[in-house]
């Protein structure tokens, strides 16, 4: 009797509690596949639609939203595949230590400005300075620059939204912090770990790569960053030809110079996966496999990602 009543325990605990177990043994494609996160990483996987459909063989749901919601969302368990394009940080990888980063590509930062400033090359030290309101004007960083009026002559500034990666990626590299103005779409900045002020110039945030081109190709006097890989794609598109894209520290982003590491800005391109859902680690290995697969691989180095294996 005793043991019988273990059984019928043991069995009501398995079903009770583990509802994962029972969820092994639904089929893959009993319902669609939903990744989401990084808008950067969504780009990529668009492009390769088509492949891991056919993959697959049942419908993929892709939704942008910022590497920190993805991040959130697979640990919570409510996607089957989390995106960013930036590492997990240590707090997080304390917090949700059963999530799996895989790399897949590398990516770049890429600023960018209206071609009629007539420049074509800034230092990482320019940049941070411009940032935080240290450089003002354009007409001061290049003789080559026009003469401007007053108004297109204040640089303005514009950065992608504060829950994506690539803005994690931009702080790290310019070795910046930020504060934001509540009840506003602007930030803050200044110089990391120093205890100085924050600048009184603001920042505007944006959320997708075309908003920011609108921005730069509408204002003269912006300045924006974001994926290299997605303006790439537009190389020859006539939506970019009031845009230069800049060097940085003389050297221009370029598959060649993020391969070799001569542009500093790169960053990784990642998905992630909840390692306690026996769902999202069995979708991570398949997509794993497809995106090995050499016309993936070409595929994504055509969009100007670097694949890595």
């Amino acid at each position: 009797m005793l043991i019988h009543s273990l059984k019928i325990l043991t069995l009501t605990a398995i079903f009770t509690l583990s509802p994962r177990l029972v969820a092994l043994e639904e089929p893959v494609n009993a319902k669609p596949i939903l990744i989401a996160g990084s808008t950067t990483v969504t780009e990529l996987l668009v492009e390769i639609k088509d492949e891991l459909r056919n993959g697959f063989g049942n419908s993929i749901q892709i939704r942008p939203m910022g590497s920190d919601k993805g991040i959130k969302a697979i640990a919570d368990n409510v996607i089957d595949v989390g995106s960013s394009s930036r590492y997990l940080t240590k707090i997080e990888q304390e917090k949700w230590p059963y999530l799996k980063q895989i790399v897949i590509a590398q990516d770049a930062l890429a600023f960018f400005i209206n071609s009629s400033l007539n420049i074509d090359n800034l230092t990482s030290n320019e940049l941070r300075n411009i940032y935080q309101g240290k450089i003002n004007t354009w007409s001061s960083l290049s003789s080559k620059t026009p003469k401007l009026s007053n108004k297109n002559d204040e640089i303005l500034l514009f950065s992608k939204g504060t829950h994506h990666g690539s803005f994690d990626v931009f702080l790290e590299f310019l070795e910046l912090d930020y504060i934001k103005d509540p009840d506003t779409n602007y930030i803050r900045l200044k110089n990391a770990g120093n205890r100085g002020l924050f600048s009184n110039q603001r920042v505007s945030l944006y959320d997708h790569f075309n908003q920011a081109l609108g921005i730069v190709q509408r204002i003269p006097n912006a300045i924006a960053y974001d994926s290299y890989g997605a303006i790439s794609k537009l190389e020859d598109d006539r939506r970019i030809n009031k845009v230069t894209l800049l060097s940085i520290n003389n050297v221009k982003p370029s598959k060649e110079t993020i391969e070799n590491g001569d542009y500093e800005f790169v960053r990784p391109l990642i998905l992630i996966v909840n390692t306690q859902s026996p769902r999202s680690k069995l979708i991570g290995e398949k997509l794993v496999m497809l995106l090995k697969s050499p016309q993936v691989q070409a595929k994504m180095s055509n969009q100007g990602y670097l694949a890595v294996n």
